[in-house]
């Protein structure tokens, strides 16, 4: 039984990671061609527009979506309910949005923000929200049964599509602008009906419902795991507006390129939390406490030795890559690696928290680090350049690291002293 729990572990792990390769790469072929035939007006407009849905998604989502690999993976909420529930809640937020958007177009605040996006496309491209919203609600559930194959199918062949529809638009049919958003929707819909069949296959309907006690207790867990999710967001970004806003555009170039190839560190942490995330919600506590330190201590040594090749690599490769302009991101790279090294590791008790029903400790984790990055960002700056940036951000992962650490020993006593109320009653 324990070789097959772990096997089927390194197996999803592995095919999660081999999905975020293939996705990534999809995209970058699909940028580069997008940028080739819209130039950069148009690749511009388009990203703004794609913006706006994915930025509704980040503040409205509620995190449903982390609720639903919870409650599927303890089997709390069967997965007609749950998908029941995400469609209603859909439709609300996606309301919600809608209004927002308007208010936001009357008052003229959406012209300021995005000047010279026409207003009719924004309207369009807020057709996305609800359908991802949804297909990301919808997914969760999957991943909450461990269907992480499928799941990581799904993810690619999204990605896939969207390149396939976009040359199809854009460099065979010339659609220009309203092509490339047409390929985003289109493929959005074709997801969100692949995850659907899926789901009803596996007894999911999907007429909205608004059971007061199923949405109270998904909402009440995905909020405490969401204010996390949005801590975390400015955590990884705000140094970008930051270092935008003492150096300007070209300091934000040199830093973009360091943080991009830093954060090629986390594609492997991140398909080892994607997987353990539902397994320790459908997982015995005394299990994970087994299991857990041992993934841990394997993600951190492989993630260190990913660390020291990108560290011996990330001259030449910054030189050959993005040419000799861009050679001054090589120290602030180096700079970054401490602490992106320790958060790959962090993601999997992060994770692991989540699955035990425990999300708002990643949130105070997310808020700490938030403010040591905001005060060191300001602090180093304006001193150091891009390279004080660089070190805010890894003293932020590293105090993250200590903290999920802290917290973990905290949960991990917890559900054994609950298991063992329990088990004397």
């Amino acid at each position: 039984m324990r070789k097959f729990f772990v096997g089927q572990f390194r197996r999803h792990v592995g095919t999660t990671f081999v999905a975020q390769i293939l996705s990534a790469l999809f995209a970058i072929i699909n940028a580069a061609l997008v940028a080739r035939w819209l130039g950069v007006e148009g690749k511009g407009v388009l990203s703004l527009l794609l913006l706006v849905p994915n930025m509704l998604g980040l503040f409205l989502g509620g995190g449903l979506g982390v609720a639903n690999v919870y409650y599927t993976g303890a089997r709390r909420w069967d997965v007609r309910t749950l998908a029941q529930n995400s469609v209603g809640i859909t439709f609300l937020v996606a309301v919600l949005g809608f209004i927002g958007v308007g208010i936001a177009a009357l008052t003229g605040i959406l012209s300021r923000w995005l000047p010279n996006v026409p207003l009719s496309l924004i309207w369009v491209a807020l057709l996305v929200f609800p359908i991802n919203l949804l297909s990301g609600y919808l997914a969760a559930i999957l991943q909450g049964l461990q269907r992480i194959v499928i799941v990581n199918l799904v993810t690619v062949l999204q990605s896939a599509v969207t390149l396939v529809l976009n040359i199809l638009l854009v460099v065979i049919l010339h659609a220009g602008l309203v092509g490339a958003l047409t390929a985003s929707i289109l493929a959005g819909v074709l997801n969100l009906a692949v995850v659907g069949w899926l789901l009803y296959r596996l007894g999911a309907r999907f007429r909205p419902t608004w059971n007061p006690t199923v949405m109270r207790s998904t909402l009440g867990y995905g909020l405490r795991g969401y204010i996390g999710n949005v801590l975390q967001f400015f955590n990884y970004r705000l140094d970008m507006f930051l270092v935008n806003y003492f150096l300007g555009a070209a300091g934000t170039g040199i830093y973009s390129v360091s943080v991009a190839l830093a954060e090629l560190l986390w594609y492997l942490p991140n398909a080892v939390g994607f997987v353990i995330f539902p397994k320790a919600a459908a997982s015995k506590p005394e299990t994970m406490n087994r299991f857990t330190p041992r993934v841990f201590g394997l993600t951190l040594a492989l993630t260190f030795l990913g660390g020291l090749g990108l560290a011996a690599i990330g001259r030449p490769f910054i030189r050959i890559v993005y040419s000799e302009d861009f050679l001054p991101a090589y120290m602030p790279l180096l700079a970054l690696l401490p602490g992106v090294i320790l958060m790959g590791s962090a993601k999997v008790l992060t994770n692991e928290i989540a699955g035990r029903g425990y999300p708002h400790y990643n949130s105070i984790n997310s808020g700490l680090a938030l403010i040591v990055t905001i005060g060191l960002d300001l602090l180093l700056i304006p001193r150091y350049g891009v390279l004080g940036a660089s070190i805010a951000s890894s003293v932020a992962y590293t105090l993250i690291f200590f903290t999920a650490i802290g917290f973990y020993r905290l949960v991990s006593r917890r559900t054994n002293n609950e298991r063992l109320v329990q088990s004397q009653l």
